[in-house]
């Protein structure tokens, strides 16, 4: 069966509500993403409302029934789906990344089917189809602001992505499906269980891009093995800056693949580094492409109208806030107009992407003197990642016109012949141009590489090591973490958590 969250988050302790696929017996379990690559097993719900739905306690699990028809529904459109609203089980509940499982059961509340059965019996389970297909990812914000790290979910590329229903902003060559420039947030697919017409990652074929899976789910795991806090929030808490104010962090993390933004996430963020925050971006095609969310009011979201192909073409069209104009490189140093993508050839004989690998290319540093680098051994025009594809399917570059005082570039790649665009990508830090003409107290540190999260938490990639000990050496700084504080054990991630910045960095990384 299929659901998803009528908000991708909400506040920790408090309830969300959850779409459900109509006439469907079923019950829901809470996991979430801790330590391992597949989910943990959380708990079950509390039922705080139902709309459509009849709530049963069998054994001490709700047995849901909702109504309805399953009429087929548009990518466009609100499905508006019966809802129940629940919230965890448990006391206490900590801002990080959770998904709902709904799985199908009898009229005596056993388990229909093998996903229901791992649930039951409290089973961890990878988030991949077709388990996904049964989940919802909803993320809990912090009740206040205690971590020194805002993680930002990229909700928007999920549903970009996302055809089911028919379309999203790509033609899905796949499922037969045309590109739209209309996409609605009410239905499933944001982040898991979507329909998609991806090439597979032949670097990591047990998850699809586009999915949390892919990306982000490896990167908590890395921050939770490193005992470093954040709080969680999604695209649309950025965007809305009602549920999330910037300015009470030291770093906001973007990670793998955030491209699609819009224009009031990239003013909150401009405002957030002129302030002196910073902003570390282990992403690839970051901010490419602009969006604009449509709803009632801030929290009631509902749709997401792509303006058009890049922020360049988009200035010529409408006059933009003046601390968004100009493409993305403003903000974040880096843009994809001047890297490359590769992801294969779509064969319209066997009907799927082929040729799907590309050819070895990594960093090569330029200057290993540099903070970012202590702790890695490497040498003056060495090069890392080329063995592991670091260099991911998407990569930014740094546009000519930028000196040294604007970018400080760390490491660059070859030329990417042969790529769409055909530049070269680069990591550097940028500081962005104040209206006084001087550049800003905050920096934005940038890889410019999708890949990044999956060589971070891959033993078997030979730049495994060095990948870990850059993305220690930038959110250690940027997070304002003391070398002593650094390295937590798995214990204190379950210690309560204090009420001051200081004391969060050794509390529970979600």
């Amino acid at each position: 069966m299929q659901i998803y969250p009528i908000n991708p988050s909400f506040t920790a302790g408090a309830c969300f509500e959850l779409a459900v696929q109509p006439n469907t017996r079923f019950s829901v379990a809470i996991y979430q993403q801790q330590d391992d690559d597949s989910l943990t097993s959380l708990c079950g719900v509390v039922v705080a409302g139902k709309n459509g739905v009849t709530a049963t306690l069998k054994d001490g699990k709700y047995l849901f029934e909702s109504a309805g028809n399953n009429v087929r529904m548009r990518f466009d459109e609100d499905w508006n789906w019966p809802t129940i609203t629940i919230r965890p089980n448990m006391t206490d509940l900590q801002t990080g990344a959770y998904v709902a499982i709904a799985y199908e059961v009898d009229a005596d509340g056993k388990p229909a089917h093998e996903l229901g059965q791992a649930c039951a019996a409290h089973r961890p389970i990878f988030a991949a189809r077709p388990y996904s297909d049964s989940m919802a990812l909803v993320i809990a914000r912090p009740r206040t602001p205690t971590a020194a790290l805002a993680y930002i979910v990229p909700t928007a590329t999920y549903h970009a992505y996302n055809s089911t229903g028919g379309a999203s902003f790509y033609d899905d060559r796949v499922h037969r499906y045309r590109a739209a420039n209309k996409v609605s947030l009410r239905r499933p697919g944001g982040g898991l269980g979507a329909r998609l017409g991806e090439p597979v990652d032949p670097y990591d074929t047990r998850s699809t891009r586009q999915q949390f899976a892919h990306w982000d789910a490896k990167f908590i795991r890395w921050l939770r093995k490193e005992g470093i806090a954040c709080d969680f929030y999604t695209d649309l808490d950025l965007h809305s800056a009602t549920a999330l104010d910037l300015t009470h962090y030291r770093c906001m993390l973007s990670v793998g693949h955030h491209e699609y933004w819009s224009e009031e996430m990239r003013a909150h963020v401009a405002y957030f580094v002129t302030q002196g925050g910073n902003v570390a971006v282990f992403s690839g095609n970051t901010c490419y492409r602009p969006v604009r969310f449509i709803g009632s009011e801030p929290g009631q979201l509902t749709e997401m109208r792509k303006l058009s192909d890049n922020w360049d073409v988009l200035k010529e069209r409408i006059d933009l806030d003046p601390r968004v104009s100009g493409n993305e490189s403003n903000l974040i140093g880096l843009t994809y107009k001047h890297g490359g993508g590769h992801w294969g050839t779509w064969s319209r004989w066997r009907r799927r992407w082929v040729k799907c690998e590309r050819r070895a290319v990594g960093f090569t540093v330029k200057r290993p003197e540099h903070w970012a680098f202590a702790g890695t051994q490497l040498q003056k025009d060495e090069t890392f990642g080329a063995e592991d594809r670091l260099v991911g399917y998407e990569v930014d570059g740094m546009p000519p016109e930028w000196t040294d005082d604007a970018f400080e570039t760390l490491a660059v790649t070859d030329r990417l012949v042969g790529w769409e665009m055909g530049g070269a990508g680069a990591i550097g830090i940028f500081r962005p141009l104040l209206r006084d003409g001087r550049r800003s107290e905050g920096e934005v540190f940038n890889v410019g590489t999708t890949d990044w999260a999956r060589a971070l938490m891959d033993s078997a990639a030979k730049s495994n090591g060095v990948v870990q000990q850059i993305t220690r050496n930038v959110i250690r700084k940027y997070a304002g973490l003391e070398a002593s504080n650094a390295l937590q054990r798995h214990s204190s991630l379950n210690e309560t958590p204090s009420s001051t910045k200081e004391a969060a960095l050794h509390t529970d990384a979600g």
